[in-house]
């Protein structure tokens, strides 16, 4: 019976062994595998016009349905009351917003920077070690390769997708974060001396 005890113990060890993390300070949130990515991505809408029935007078709301970053489905009502004409169609459009955006440029030594649209671009010679994401607020964590600088620093943005970029020094690397307006799926490309950080 004692025997029986022990190997029951010496199995329950194992199971919560192979069940634990190996360092549980380490965010669970892991690096780049972590990310969202829409399946089934969709092009980017601009433009929907339709007509209603002939006996339509008053325009009371407007339900838009539509599918969040994790796939789930919601609903937001737009209250209108409002009178209409039938004859003419009802345009929902994205085009008058999509507009051409600046470039803005900044620089956090030993880092330069500049962002366009929904794209951030980086610029530096060294290698990006890991990245990952970390909520409220959402962002993206760089930990880029360290040289012999002691920087650090933050600039807050004010633009469309990041709102932050700052700057920290760890033993081997820099940490770099971008810090969101919201949740997006990210990916990171090298273009010569430059990482592009684009968010969708």
């Amino acid at each position: 019976m004692r025997k029986y005890i022990l190997w029951i113990c010496a199995l329950a060890m194992v199971a919560l062994h192979l069940h634990a993390r190996e360092n549980p300070f380490e965010p669970i949130i892991r690096p780049k595998e972590d990310n969202i990515t829409p399946k089934n991505a969709k092009d980017p809408f601009t433009e929907l016009d339709f007509k209603l029935p002939s006996n339509a007078r008053i325009l009371k709301s407007i339900t838009i349905t539509y599918q969040k970053i994790d796939g789930s489905i919601e609903e937001k009502t737009i209250p209108i009351d409002e009178s209409i004409d039938w004859h003419y169609p009802l345009l929902l459009t994205q085009k008058g917003a999509i507009l051409n955006e600046d470039v803005r440029y900044w620089t956090i030594k030993p880092f330069q920077f500049f962002t366009q649209g929904n794209k951030f671009y980086l610029y530096t010679n060294a290698t990006i070690v890991r990245s990952f994401v970390l909520p409220s607020p959402y962002r993206i964590v760089l930990d880029i390769e360290r040289k012999d600088e002691n920087p650090s620093g933050s600039i807050n943005l004010g633009v469309k997708y990041f709102t932050k970029a700052s700057l920290g020094t760890h033993k081997d690397f820099y940490r770099f974060v971008i810090t969101l307006d919201g949740q997006y799926p990210y990916d990171i490309t090298r273009d010569g001396d430059y990482y592009i950080i684009s968010v969708q």
